[in-house]
């Protein structure tokens, strides 16, 4: 089993969606446990990997920092981003 996949079992197991938005530092430190990893860059390019897998969502405060909750079905999230997108998209046409 590879990494992101026993981090991804682990926070199913724990149900860490219901954890709400949180820090980078939190799932850091998580994921460091989980592992028994504590090389900073190696756990940046897991975190890394999962959001872009969808694993996480991305919520940006107002003070301009991210917060990251769990997604443990990253399918079904893109499907309501792309729905979203649909319904809200608006074009635009110069003459």
């Amino acid at each position: 089993m590879d990494a992101m996949n026993s981090v991804i079992g682990y926070m199913k197991h724990k149900n860490a969606e219901n954890r709400g938005f949180l820090k980078y530092g939190y799932y850091k430190r998580l994921i460091s446990y989980i592992l028994d990893l504590h090389l900073d860059y190696y756990t940046r390019k897991i975190f890394l990997k999962m959001v872009k897998k969808g694993y996480f969502i991305k919520h940006e405060t107002e003070q301009k920092t991210f917060r990251y909750r769990f997604n443990p079905n990253p399918k079904e999230e893109i499907k309501e981003e792309e729905e979203n997108n649909k319904l809200g998209s608006i074009t635009l046409d110069f003459d």
